[in-house]
């Protein structure tokens, strides 16, 4: 952030802590659509994203007197999103594993006949949910969320040479995942 920034950003998360309806109105229009795309890219789900980046307004509003002392306020939203996406994974995962358990009860007693159908499948998509959850995340901070490294860095609380790696792995996963798909079956 340049100078300018740095102060503006201030200025609204001192606004924010206080209440401002126009302080939540005025982020919400600076950082909705990078946090919905960021989101959406680490959690492969529209519907999750949207969900996510309410619950994180909410929480912001709910805890706006923790604002005053935030020193980046896009990195400190974005910290929030990705803790807000792994504590839904832990809970997806959670979810899954009961799920799994109640249809192999299911199953052993003859209830369940037949498995789900298959969900269509897009080509990128499917890439990117296979990349490794770090990989991913890093992904979507800087094409999503438009993040530099450095911004990157601190969201994720790791330096920058380990950033910039991650996304260019996750780059070269997703190039042979692809390529390998063209050249599949």
């Amino acid at each position: 952030m340049t100078g300018g920034e740095e102060t503006v950003a201030a200025t609204l998360a001192k606004a924010l802590a206080a209440g401002d309806p126009e302080a939540f109105a005025a982020l919400y229009d600076r950082l909705a659509l990078r946090l919905l795309g960021a989101a959406r890219t680490m959690t492969g789900s529209s519907a999750d994203a949207e969900d996510l980046v309410q619950d994180l307004f909410v929480d912001l509003a709910r805890g706006r007197g923790r604002l005053a002392a935030v020193a980046d306020l896009e990195a400190y939203v974005f910290t929030m999103l990705r803790n807000a996406v792994r504590r839904r994974g832990r809970r997806a995962a959670l979810d899954r594993r009961t799920v799994v358990a109640i249809a192999a009860g299911r199953q052993a007693s003859g209830s369940l006949t037949e498995s789900p159908p298959e969900l269509p499948d897009d080509a990128l998509t499917a890439a990117v949910a296979a990349l490794p959850e770090a990989q991913r995340e890093v992904v979507a901070l800087k094409i999503d969320a438009g993040l530099t490294f450095a911004e990157i860095a601190a969201v994720t609380g790791t330096s920058l040479n380990t950033a910039a790696s991650r996304y260019r792995y996750a780059l070269d996963k997703l190039r042979t995942a692809l390529a390998d798909r063209e050249d599949g079956p």
